[in-house]
């Protein structure tokens, strides 16, 4: 892949991890928050990390993600 389009799919999920962080956030907030939403978006932002990691891969940069409990 060519590295501006790298770089552009880097820029994107990260994007994609500032809007889940945003939806958890916002689902965390109520009194009694739903599980299911909040454990779907924990799901969605794991799977963007995970893709982020690969990503950065090509530029030798290793992530070291959190192991899921």
């Amino acid at each position: 892949m060519q590295k501006n389009k790298r770089l552009v799919e880097i820029v994107n999920t990260l994007q994609q991890i500032e809007k889940a962080n945003k939806m958890l956030a916002f689902h965390l907030r109520f009194e009694q928050p739903d599980r299911n939403a909040i454990e779907n978006f924990q799901r969605l932002k794991d799977s963007f990390l995970h893709q982020l990691a690969v990503l950065l891969e090509e530029y030798e940069v290793q992530v070291k993600l959190p192991v899921a409990a």
